[in-house]
C-alpha cells in the first residue's frame, strides 16, 4: 500500500489511539495529497436532528430529518454532506466512484425537499493533516486502512461501524494487541 495517498478508504482509529477527538473514530479519508489530507468521521453523532440549524443551512423547513455528525475538530461551523452516488452539479470531491463530499448548500436544499441524492449524511467540521502528518501517524500505526463499504457509511448503526470497518480487514478488536517499541 502506497501511505502517500490513502485517499477512498476508511481510516480506523486503533484502540490505543487516545485523542478525544479520535478515539475509537472511523474516518472517511476524502483527500490525501503531498499538501496533506482531509477526511471526515462517520462514527460520532453531534445531533440527532438537523431541524434545530436550518435556518443556519438557509432553509425554512424539511420534509426530512438525519443527525448531524460529528465530522472532526477543524472548522466545526462547516458542513458537509458525504452522498451516493456521485452528482457532479454539487461541486463535489469524489471520494469513489459514486461516493462524493461536498460543501455546497444546494445539496441540503435538495435533501430537504425530498429530491437529494439516494443516500447522504450530514457532518460538522472535518478531520485534517498537514503535509506528511497522515504518513507519520500511519508509520507510528495510529491507524488502521481498511476500504470503503457504503453499508458502513450510511445503513449500520454509528456504534456498531468503528468495530464493522476494522473487519473488513480481519481486524477483531477483541483480539487485538498492539505492539510498539524497538526489536
Amino acid at each position: 500500500m502506497n501511505i502517500t495517498d490513502v485517499a477512498g478508504n476508511f481510516l480506523i482509529a486503533v484502540p490505543q489511539l487516545d485523542d478525544p477527538n479520535f478515539k475509537r473514530s472511523v474516518i472517511l479519508l476524502c483527500e490525501h495529497t503531498k499538501d496533506g489530507a482531509f477526511g471526515l468521521i462517520i462514527n460520532k453523532i453531534l445531533m440527532n436532528s438537523f431541524k434545530p440549524l436550518l435556518s443556519a443551512f438557509d432553509l425554512e423547513k424539511s420534509s426530512v430529518d438525519l443527525p448531524i455528525y460529528y465530522g472532526g475538530p477543524v472548522k466545526p461551523e462547516q458542513g458537509y454532506v458525504i452522498y451516493s452516488p456521485y452528482d457532479k452539479k454539487y461541486g463535489a470531491i469524489r471520494v469513489t466512484e459514486s461516493l462524493a463530499v461536498t460543501a455546497s448548500k444546494d445539496i441540503l436544499h435538495d435533501i430537504a425537499k425530498g429530491k437529494g441524492p439516494d443516500r447522504y449524511m450530514l457532518a460538522l467540521g472535518f478531520s485534517g493533516w498537514a503535509p506528511e502528518q497522515l504518513e507519520e501517524e500511519l508509520m507510528a500505526d495510529s491507524w488502521l486502512v481498511a476500504p470503503i463499504n457504503h453499508d458502513i457509511v450510511f445503513r449500520m448503526p454509528p456504534a456498531d461501524r468503528w468495530r464493522e470497518a476494522a473487519a473488513l480487514i480481519g481486524v477483531d478488536f477483541e483480539r487485538f494487541f498492539f505492539s510498539s517499541g524497538s526489536a
